[in-house]
């Protein structure tokens, strides 16, 4: 039991990610679209479905669905909108924990920067199978998708 207990404890790895892009858009258009999750299955690899299932004055609750490496993987997250950031926190998911934030800001009148933060921890057989670059390149589509879906729009 103790042997067990000692390896869960320190097998786990909890990573962390950041990216930014600035983009030539208005910061109120780029929060928008950010905050509007429902929309995502349109237009980011891998969302097969996005539902807003509870909206409270102090949080959204949303449900992704992604097909990822041949499987479906479920996401439900509370998220909590303020003037230029979006808190994630998964509620229900793969994740053994997932926490990030996406912030925006004016650089000037037609530019912003995007930035977003995530730190979480995958059970133990992703965590094998995804490494860092792979979780990076996943990154990086997800947000060029954000600003492909902007100049569209």
């Amino acid at each position: 039991m103790l042997h067990q207990y000692l390896f869960h404890r320190f097998s786990r790895v909890t990573r962390k990610i950041y990216f930014s892009k600035s983009v030539n858009e208005d910061s109120l258009k780029v929060f928008n679209q950010i905050a509007n999750f429902e929309n995502y299955a349109s237009y980011i690899p891998g969302c097969k479905k996005s539902v807003l299932i509870e909206k409270q004055k102090e949080f959204e609750i949303g449900q992704l669905e992604f097909n990822l490496l041949l499987r479906d993987y479920l996401i439900k997250s509370k998220n909590v909108l303020s003037e230029n950031t979006i808190k994630i926190e998964q509620v229900e998911g793969p994740f053994n924990f997932f926490k990030g934030e996406w912030s925006i800001s004016n650089i000037n009148d037609l530019e912003t920067l995007i930035e977003f933060h995530a730190e979480f921890e995958l059970p133990l057989i992703l965590n094998n199978l995804l490494p860092d670059n792979v979780i990076d390149s996943f990154c990086e589509v997800l947000i060029d998708a954000f600003i492909d879906k902007l100049s569209s729009v």
